[in-house]
């Protein structure tokens, strides 16, 4: 992780993503742009944070470790995304923890600003609030979507994932790390690249390298059982 000494791309980043809108001059200031690179770490949970981080360009992959040590994928953050969004509302009289490792699955560009200055300046302007509201409530649907199939069988899964991505990013795109994906959908690696497989011959799907193409997202959700 490096910080980006270039006033005038954090500038972009910032009016790109209308946080001038949103945030105070007197905060964004205090902004700095970092870069990691691909599979570089942002962060380690239970480790302390500093800075509430916007992701303005790249993709994250958001992970915790349970203390039976597996593995949990919750999600796959795209720009634009808040890292340290649950932690600001944390009793900031004791040390911040970060619930969450995030690492980064291709390089990534990051605004960060002071959790002490947005607790001194912002938490409490209403248009900053709504703001944060706004964001935590997508992450609640985005999980409560991806995450809520856990008893179902592993093309089920699979199907309502793809269909998932489809309305976020179109018909075709490319798919998550396998490790990675099959984590986050709490399946094995072999039952994924099974059923991604059998849906290429079902003919759902095309699938070149990470590759997909929906051929045909009606049938994605409706032929299939729980």
């Amino acid at each position: 992780m490096k910080r980006v000494n270039s006033t005038v791309k954090c500038e972009d980043f910032i009016t790109y993503h209308n946080l001038n809108e949103i945030i105070s001059e007197e905060t964004l200031e205090k902004a700095k742009l970092i870069h990691i690179k691909a599979k570089e770490y942002l962060i380690f949970q239970d480790s302390e944070i500093s800075h509430l981080y916007f992701l303005v360009d790249g993709k994250l992959q958001i992970e915790r470790y349970e203390a039976d040590g597996n593995k949990v994928i919750f999600s796959f953050e795209n720009a634009f995304s808040i890292i340290g969004d649950l932690e600001l509302f944390q009793n900031h009289l004791e040390h911040d923890r970060i619930y969450n490792t995030i690492q980064a699955i291709t390089d990534a560009d990051l605004i960060a600003l002071p959790l002490s200055m947005i607790r001194e300046k912002e938490i409490y302007s209403p248009l900053f609030l709504q703001f944060i509201c706004q964001n935590l409530s997508k992450k609640l649907y985005n999980t409560s979507q991806l995450h809520s199939s856990a008893s179902y069988s592993v093309e089920y899964k699979l199907r309502r994932y793809l269909a998932f991505v489809e309305k976020q990013h179109g018909e075709s795109f490319k798919l998550e790390n396998r490790d990675s994906l099959a984590a986050m959908l709490g399946v094995s690696v072999r039952q994924l690249n099974r059923t991604l497989s059998k849906l290429v011959s079902d003919k759902l799907i095309e699938q070149k390298g990470k590759q997909i193409n929906i051929l045909n997202i009606e049938q994605l959700l409706t032929s299939f059982q729980k």
